[in-house]
């Protein structure tokens, strides 16, 4: 139960692993709100679906660094993360993500089906004997890390090293010191073994994921080294850890709400729906950042150049506006308009990759095991205090016949 005495001024640690109280009393307080985040820096929250949609498409929300108050003093412009299309604007992010398409094409991706497949029965296989597992470190973990493997053509003895660096990025368990720089260095690491990496690629031939942003082209444009460094350190990113989340609370959203399982088992041809519906009840993107350019007047309040704002994931795809009862899992809601991908320019390149791993994995889980249930009580799932993504600590299941 969240105390509503609490100021609404920053936000509150219960937020950190159950954001849904908090940013129910935001929206309804106000439709603006400046508040100092865990890592403290203040931001401008934009917590209702009917402003937050436009503001991701005006060009007044950047996603340049170089438009924050703040970018320049902290080092920002130096990361190795900071040359992709996510931390860019138009024309640089049009033509970034022009040749990054050239290269990681829908084809591409839907030829991944059958391995995807392959990689999910084979952990069930290895499950099956068990017959009870933690499905997050367990399944959730490694299939997505096999799949970007795959696309990226990782060698398989250095995917135990990625996926503990790509981990600790979003799960900051304490925001205390200097969260930020902590960040800096993981980024740093992981940005000289994606050099390392790309030196070895450009030696050889093949036809990877990687291989082909080295030989993409537009005419005469192509990827500079920092933006192929940048963007496969995205891929990474982008292709591992949301859809180990998305898997995660997918399953556990359906073994606490037990009708929605059911109606799923018994028809498997509503997994892209029900993958749509996971995307807005447990979103694990927490939020979309960007900074204000110009003044941004929204509901009579203007929010000044320069200003960091965030529209929390979680609050607009619960917002009541626009998905009734939003707080009940319903994996046959149509329309189904979440944010979790973001919107318009910067809408998620890999989200095709990403639901289809999910609807693989999920579907295949249900089929394979019937009588799944949860290995402990519901109270006792946990969750991550984190305040960038939404993600479990474990999910213990029971393979019951």
């Amino acid at each position: 139960m969240t105390d509503t005495t609490l100021p609404l001024d920053s936000i509150p640690d219960s937020a950190l692993t159950d954001p849904y109280p908090f940013y129910e009393r935001l929206r309804a307080a106000g439709r603006v709100h400046r508040l100092r985040t865990p890592i403290g820096l203040t931001a401008w929250f934009v917590p209702h679906y009917e402003d937050a949609r436009p503001l991701l498409i005006d060009p007044r929300f950047s996603k340049a660094v170089h438009h924050s108050d703040h970018g320049a003093e902290d080092g920002e412009r130096e990361s190795s993360f900071a040359n992709n299309m996510v931390s860019t604007d138009p024309p640089e992010h049009t033509r970034l993500r022009k040749l990054v398409q050239k290269a990681f094409t829908h084809r591409r991706t839907e030829l991944l089906r059958p391995r995807v497949q392959e990689f999910t029965d084979r952990i069930l296989d290895e499950l099956e004997k068990k017959g009870r597992a933690d499905l997050m470190e367990e399944f959730a973990f490694p299939l997505p890390m096999m799949v970007i493997g795959e696309l990226l053509g990782l060698p398989p003895e250095d995917l135990p090293y990625l996926r503990e660096k790509t981990v600790f990025f979003f799960m900051e368990e304490s925001y205390e010191g200097s969260p930020v720089q902590r960040f800096r260095e993981r980024q740093a690491a992981l940005g000289e073994y994606v050099r390392k990496l790309i030196e070895r690629k450009r030696l050889t031939s093949g036809d990877d994921l990687i291989h082909g942003l080295i030989e993409a082209r537009d005419g005469e444009n192509r990827l500079t080294e920092k933006e192929l460094v940048a963007t496969v350190m995205l891929l990474i990113f982008a292709g591992f850890l949301t859809t180990v989340n998305l898997i995660t609370n997918g399953l556990h959203a359906l073994l606490v709400n037990r009708d929605q399982l059911a109606l799923l088992a018994a028809r498997p041809q509503l997994i892209d729906s029900a993958v749509e519906e996971f995307l807005r009840y447990e979103s694990s993107l927490g939020l979309i950042e960007g900074h204000a350019t110009d003044d941004i007047e929204i509901g009579g309040t203007t929010i000044p150049a320069g200003s960091l704002i965030i529209v929390p994931v979680h609050s607009v795809n619960r917002d009541p506006a626009v998905f009734p009862d939003p707080h009940r899992l319903d994996i046959t809601r149509d329309p189904n308009p979440h944010l979790a991908f973001s919107y318009g320019l910067h809408h998620c390149l890999g989200a095709p990759l990403a639901r289809l791993e999910a609807q693989v994995a999920i579907n295949a889980v249900l089929k394979r095991f019937p009588g799944l249930t949860l290995d402990c009580a519901p109270e006792d799932v946990r969750w991550h205090r984190d305040f960038f993504s939404r993600s479990l600590r474990a999910l213990p299941v029971r393979f019951d016949r």
